[in-house]
């Protein structure tokens, strides 16, 4: 062996320090072995070791008719499968191999080296060479011994550092999705990010959440993710009903590697959704001891099939999951009930002011128009609702005959009708759920100018919730009949909420409303 031969060998090394990615690594040391063989084409392929086929992952010149090879076939198979090489300078004159070398290629071959790539316990790959121009020899067999032994360790590492990173991005995965359910009870929102990134780490081209309606003993998709996710979510499945009904009956994980060979497969869900289902992992969410959903990987990619690791990845993110659905319909719960509590109040105010009756509704619906003409975030939007819901909660502790006189207001009697802002922030303040709502409530008669009350704030330092309701709460006080006066016509409303921009309003809520209104059925000039 020369001196120049051992010079590019030991450039096998430098590959692997500056491309420590598998891909990369083998491409790479692929184009060194061409070079110091003088070879037109190759080829390095890796066992897989779910499948024990060997995968074409560089390729040079000759291009493989499949991206894998059984073990046994072609020679790239027969060299992994017997761990010895094969060397011909002829290949024409073997019929045998010629014949092996149109399964892996659509080109014929004249010469060819072909040599397993043997890790710490068993081979773990092949190199084929072809077509060097003096054909090849026992030295070019020393040669590449040497080479692939090198070879193999950067091989070995490199598979190491990516099973190492797929370790870290499924435990990365699992603390996220524990995160998350921590920190936010949208439960939508929580388990498409969820099934989303389980999606990605399992590298299935679709993934899915169904939830069981007792009722009707339905499954129906409570999240989808993949390109037919949002068709698939219109879509039940009869309880008992394919692999996920299986699994909701039996309570036990499943994986079908090939629908197209089980029974239990549900067609009309591809039928309707027209997405080619060919694998399924299902698993089990449960929630103290009952099942309350089905969550399922479809389409493992690259063809390959999911693993024992991606069954118990995906039953730990399960447990997160069913947690994530118990928290969000125990909040639900809760949620019904805190409504139900601040419809109780609302009906209150309405009792004291008969002629204000439906006011607060239409105050919470005006609101919310601008909210969605602003596009506020869901948060926000939620503030604002019960905000409006409550912004006039302080008439409570208002005198009826204040409330409803039937003519103008003494100044005295003003004075107090002033105060009822202030009033519904006393009475929310101390309610820990409404403490966010205390703000808007105190502030929604102040004045973009500066004149309004409780504190006479100006422009911005108004809160965003109280400009809004300002806006909403003026339009119906004046589309409203009132105890000295009846409505006014919708167009000299809307004159007198454009008269009031920069003044009593924040002219961008105005203007909001006033898009929105015009835009609804409800508007008639």
């Amino acid at each position: 062996m020369d001196e120049i031969d051992i010079s590019k060998l030991l450039m096998i090394n430098e590959i692997a320090k500056r491309f420590p990615d598998l891909k990369s690594l083998l491409e790479e040391s692929l184009s060194l072995a061409l070079e110091i063989t003088a070879s037109e084409s190759g080829s390095i392929l890796t066992v897989d070791r779910e499948t024990n086929e060997l995968t074409f992952d560089a390729y040079e010149g000759h291009i493989p008719i499949t991206k894998n090879i059984k073990s046994g076939e072609g020679i790239a198979g027969w060299v992994a499968k017997a761990g010895s090489h094969v060397m011909l300078c002829n290949i024409k004159e073997d019929s045998e191999w010629a014949n092996r070398i149109r399964q892996e290629y659509r080109s014929t071959a004249k010469s060819l080296l072909s040599v397993p790539i043997k890790g710490r316990k068993d081979i773990i790959g092949v190199i084929e060479l072809f077509n060097k121009r003096d054909g090849y020899t026992g030295e070019n067999l020393k040669l590449m011994n040497f080479y692939v032994d090198q070879l193999s360790c950067n091989i070995e590492h490199a598979i190491e550092m990516r099973a190492m990173e797929e370790r870290l991005k499924r435990l990365s995965t699992f603390m996220d999705a524990s995160y998350l359910i921590n920190s936010t009870l949208d439960l939508s929102e929580l388990l498409d990010i969820i099934m989303e990134k389980t999606k990605e780490v399992m590298d299935a081209e679709a993934s899915s959440v169904f939830q069981i309606d007792e009722d009707k003993k339905e499954l129906y998709f409570l999240s989808a993710t993949g390109e037919k996710g949002e068709e698939a979510k219109k879509i039940r499945v009869p309880f008992g009903k394919g692999i996920v009904g299986w699994v909701a009956e039996n309570g036990e994980t499943l994986f079908v590697p090939d629908v197209s060979k089980d029974r239990r497969h549900y067609k009309q869900v591809d039928d309707e959704t027209k997405f080619k289902t060919k694998s399924i992992l299902a698993v089990p969410l449960k929630t103290k001891d009952k099942l309350i959903g089905v969550g399922e990987v479809l389409n493992k990619r690259g063809g390959r099939s999911f693993t024992k690791e991606d069954v118990e990845l995906f039953e730990a993110l399960g447990e997160q999951a069913a947690i994530a659905m118990d928290n969000a319909r125990l909040y639900k719960d809760l949620e019904d009930l805190f409504t139900s509590s601040i419809g109780s109040l609302v009906s209150a105010i309405e009792a004291k002011d008969q002629y204000t009756k439906g006011h607060t509704e239409m105050v919470t619906k005006y609101s919310l128009m601008i909210a969605d003409e602003m596009k506020l975030e869901p948060k926000q939007r939620k503030i604002l609702e019960r905000s409006a819901l409550l912004h006039d909660v302080g008439k409570i502790g208002m005198p009826d005959r204040i409330l409803n006189k039937p003519g103008k207001l003494t100044e005295e009697e003003f004075e107090e009708v002033k105060r009822h802002p202030e009033r519904g922030a006393a009475i929310t303040k101390p309610i820990k759920r409404l403490r966010e709502i205390t703000v808007g409530i105190k502030h929604h008669h102040e004045r973009y100018d500066g004149s309004g009350y409780p504190d006479g704030l100006k422009a911005e330092a108004i809160p965003l919730i109280s400009r809004i309701i300002s806006v909403a709460d003026a339009f119906d006080a004046m589309y409203s009949d009132r105890p000295y006066r009846s409505k006014l016509p919708v167009d000299e409303c809307i004159r007198r909420l454009e008269e009031g921009k920069g003044k009593q309003f924040d002219s961008k809520f105005t203007d909001a409303f006033i898009t929105r209104y015009k835009n609804s059925p409800q508007y008639s000039s």
